[in-house]
């Protein structure tokens, strides 16, 4: 409860100095103002309009997210089990990471059309490098000596990796889950702000190309906030299914 004060007070604060910069030396014009983007919220939260944009942009990010994270993870688990297709692929999945996403967009569009779909593969892909390298730098980083003890008692090899070196890279696992939910979002607003009819990230462009800061302001409000409700629960789903390990030192003294 103390570190949902404060963090509540780090918000009132950000707001607080807000207001104080556009009334001495912020232009409202490119910052806007916390009034104007509160009664556009309220405004938009109204419009069945805004709902229904919401519902397109996280229908979007879920299906990428989920194309992405099994194709990852899956990836990833055929890579550890046969540790020389990754020694082969290795250079060429560096190499498709390396493509900037924005590039990938227009095409994406092309391909795709403007519809959903472009947008699920464009998060997709944001997803899939995330999960994927942290899903194989955990079953690369299983403990040889538990590896050794299994093929001692008499473990098949799929046994071994079952049993052993899936259960260690768990937490990896969670962790490029977690960690990649951000970018599907991203993913996805880059998407309907380059080629969309409807959602958040069709909002976006019309409020900033409308020079309207407060509106744009407004919906990256929108954005942070469905990110945190989601970052809450990815982070529920974590605890959940790692009950096993060890709470952080740094959190557990925090609460």
């Amino acid at each position: 409860m103390k570190i949902k004060l404060q963090q509540l007070s780090v918000f009132v604060v950000f707001v607080l100095f807000w207001e104080i910069a556009i009334r001495s030396f912020a232009d409202p014009f490119y910052v806007g103002r916390p009034a104007e983007v509160l009664q556009i919220l309220i405004r938009d939260f109204g419009a069945g309009s805004f709902w229904r944009d919401l519902g397109l942009t996280t229908q979007e990010l879920f299906l990428g997210y989920f194309y992405g994270a099994v194709g990852g993870v899956g990836t990833a688990i055929i890579f550890g089990r046969w540790p020389r297709l990754a020694v082969i692929f290795e250079p060429f999945f560096v190499a498709l990471n390396s493509i900037p996403r924005i590039a990938l967009a227009p095409l994406f569009v092309i391909w795709f059309g403007i519809d959903v779909a472009s947008k699920v593969v464009l998060a997709a892909t944001l997803v899939y490098f995330l999960t994927f390298f942290n899903a194989l730098a955990g079953i690369q980083a299983a403990e040889a000596r538990l590896i050794n003890i299994g093929r001692v008692m008499g473990a098949s090899n799929w046994q071994i990796f079952g049993k052993i070196v899936l259960p260690s890279a768990s937490a990896w696992i969670m962790t490029g889950l977690r960690t990649s939910l951000p970018f599907a979002l991203i993913g996805v607003i880059v998407g309907e702000f380059m080629a969309a009819s409807a959602g958040l990230g069709y909002r976006l462009n019309f409020y900033a190309t409308s020079y309207n800061a407060s509106g744009t302001m407004a919906m990256l409000v929108v954005m942070m906030v469905l990110m945190m409700l989601l970052n809450y629960l990815a982070q529920a789903v974590e605890n959940r299914l790692l009950v096993w390990r060890p709470k952080s030192t740094l959190r557990h003294s925090a609460s």
